[in-house]
């Protein structure tokens, strides 16, 4: 339940290693600290196919929308939904990201969490049922040496639940990115993750621009499940198209396209 916290097209392509990035509008779900490097007005919008559908039209949609706010830092809105006709999971977060000194931001997170189920079947004395969770992060973004970066969240400090029981705690989920990029062409970043009760997982992504503004290519790979990822962006600087393909190993491939406008 909710455990995809909301990756934009672009940390797909990157097996969503991007807490140490964290540089567009899709920072404010990853690590929204990394939002004070938001310079203008940006919005994305995404959809993603899980799994060729699983017969289902298992799919998830995203919209984000930032916006500089002079020296309060950046602020951005957004909303994910994600599911088929009898199971839909949907957040709203409102996040903010400032930064307190050269090198050094912090950033949080404000998400609402719905659940909508619906009942089939006369074994379901309830045609439909609904909850709500409200969560909290807490994130940092930080530059230690020249090229080099480091970033943080907790998601969900606050040990949100919806209904009760273990199935109803909402994920926490633990991410610690190291970034690297020599010049604005280039972004290289791992993250380590973790979430109470699984086992520890890592993402390794590399993003390379080709062509500034018009033409970048992506890759990843990540562990628990293994899988692989593949990303590419084409356009220009204030519009742009987004593709990333990723794969699991019982599931199948997942296809997920995005557009970028900033202004």
């Amino acid at each position: 339940m909710f455990d995809d916290p909301g990756q934009s097209i672009r940390a797909r392509g990157m097996a969503g290693a991007f807490v140490a990035v964290a540089d567009d509008v899709s920072a404010a779900a990853l690590n929204p600290a990394g939002l004070f490097q938001v310079q203008s007005y940006q919005f994305a919008g995404g959809y993603r196919l899980l799994y060729g559908g699983a017969g289902v039209n298992l799919h998830s949609a995203s919209a984000g929308f930032s916006m500089p706010i002079g020296k309060f830092g950046v602020a951005s809105l957004g909303f994910v939904e994600s599911g088929f006709s009898l199971n839909s999971e949907r957040t709203l977060r409102l996040s903010h990201g400032i930064k307190l000194a050269d090198g050094l931001a912090l950033g949080y997170g404000l998400a609402c969490y719905n659940l909508y189920q619906k009942g089939f079947g006369p074994e379901f004395p309830v045609l439909s049922q609904s909850g709500y969770a409200f969560g909290l992060d807490l994130a940092m973004f930080t530059r230690v040496y020249r090229s080099w970066t480091l970033g943080f969240i907790a998601q969900n400090l606050n040990q949100p639940k919806m209904g009760l029981g273990e199935q109803g705690q909402m994920p926490r989920r633990l991410a610690f990115g190291v970034g690297f990029s020599p010049n604005p062409g280039i972004h290289s970043a791992v993250d380590i993750e973790k979430e109470p009760g699984k086992s520890t997982r890592v993402r390794v992504g590399q993003e390379l621009r080709i062509v500034q503004d018009h033409l970048a290519l992506r890759c990843g790979v990540q562990t628990e499940p293994v899988s692989f990822a593949f990303g590419l962006r084409a356009g220009v600087k204030m519009a742009s198209l987004d593709y990333a393909l990723n794969t699991h190993p019982q599931l199948g491939l997942s296809h997920s396209f995005g557009v970028n406008l900033e202004f």
